[in-house]
């Protein structure tokens, strides 16, 4: 179900710090037209054109773009999504990065005017209102530079509800990503569904993004070939947890019913509350539970913080650590810490000679009640472990 849904997450991949300033090659391998030209240097093979006016400013017009792929005045099209798929296409052709700008709508909420901009447009100034000095100016911490680019294109509706080119400026003050560099634009950049895939599955075995993004690089020869930047990997894998966080719980669910159905030995048991969240669950495979019939005099139970996971382990005949069950709860109180030893000794059949946990009253309680003779079982002992009494002693004596 997951790997279905993949193409479905992070539509549009790439970094908020995607301008074009990060990959260009410089002002040197542009060329130089233009009325105003005070200086004229030709380089076709950047595909940009600089000017320089009269003031001592530099524009950037993007050269080497089709006709088919340049807007023109009047142009239509038949919706705005239309319009800026098209008019993205001309930036990564023409060496920019695109976004959407400002609108407006009419009375009965259709946009009328739209506006797509070149990724530089605004400035990343601000005015501190804790300032009293209104004349200072910070500049936000951000990876983008945006330096007031007038580059765009504005659509508007029609009557028949299409709408038109009504304005386009390809005029741009910063210089173009010239043609060896024009991969690394956004508008170039799309992780495919096998590359997701790879992040998933990656992920599944608890390899990073940087690492799966290393691999990647590997697998098919080069950073230009992999289609996205490490940046996109990690965008993706944040999407993709977004995506399971609603349904995480009913997915590993649906995986212990399959375990289940596969092998009788596993043994899986949860409960949820009132909202339908998952509060408990406990699990044990057939290797667990063998190796608690061999190893299971002895068993630790340490239950982490945050996520309260709890391993049951043990030492084999090896002093090797073995994992006999685990369990993740919702809470440290008694009931989830009795519930929890109830399903061990339903799992197991029996109790194990000795229990090692760390000294928490709650804990102290549940051992009691749950591993006591009650249920035909042999009582457990509870003893504390070694090792928090070692941390714990400096500060207490």
């Amino acid at each position: 179900m997951i790997t279905s849904d993949l193409a479905k997450i992070s539509h549009n991949q790439g970094s908020s710090y995607g301008d074009s300033s990060v990959v260009n090659r410089g002002v040197d391998d542009v060329t130089s037209v233009g009325s105003s030209i005070l200086s004229s240097n030709r380089n076709e093979e950047s595909g940009t054109s600089y000017s320089i006016s009269s003031a001592g400013q530099k524009t950037y017009i993007p050269l080497n773009v089709p006709d088919v792929s340049k807007p023109t005045i009047n142009q239509c099209f038949q919706s705005l999504d239309q319009g800026f798929i098209f008019y993205k296409e001309y930036g990564r052709l023409g060496g920019f990065d695109v976004r959407k700008g400002t609108e407006k709508r009419d009375e009965s909420g259709i946009v009328s005017i739209k506006h797509y901009t070149c990724s530089k447009e605004g400035c990343n100034d601000f005015r501190s209102t804790l300032d009293s000095n209104l004349s200072k100016v910070k500049r936000r911490r951000t990876g983008s530079t945006r330096c007031c680019c007038k580059a765009k294109i504005v659509l508007k509706v029609n009557e028949d509800r299409e709408y038109f080119v009504f304005k386009f400026d390809e005029v741009h003050n910063h210089p173009l990503v010239d043609e060896s560099g024009r991969q690394f634009l956004r508008s170039s950049r799309e992780m495919t569904i096998s590359s997701r895939n790879f992040v998933f599955d990656a992920a599944k075995v608890n390899i990073g993004c940087s690492k799966a993004y290393g691999l990647m690089k590997e697998m098919v020869g080069g950073y230009s070939n992999v289609g996205a930047t490490l940046r996109d990997f990690r965008n993706f894998n944040r999407d993709l947890k977004c995506y399971v966080g609603e349904g995480d719980g009913q997915m590993i669910i649906e995986k212990f019913k399959v375990l289940q159905e596969s092998s009788s030995s596993f043994y899986y048991a949860y409960e949820l509350d009132e909202t339908g969240h998952l509060t408990k669950l406990f699990w044990a495979d057939a290797i667990c539970r063998r190796n608690f019939e061999v190893y299971g005099d002895a068993v630790s139970f340490d239950a982490t913080y945050n996520m309260i996971f709890a391993p049951f382990t043990g030492v084999d005949k090896h002093e090797k650590c073995v994992t006999f069950a685990a369990c993740l709860l919702a809470k440290e109180d008694v009931t989830h810490y009795k519930w929890v030893f109830d399903q061990f000794s339903t799992c197991m059949k029996h109790h194990p000679v000795v229990i090692v946990t760390d000294q928490c009253p709650t804990m102290k309680i549940a051992v009691s009640s749950s591993l006591s003779s009650k249920h035909g079982f042999v009582a457990t002992k509870h003893r504390l472990c070694m090792w928090h009494i070692m941390q714990k002693f400096p500060t207490k004596v």
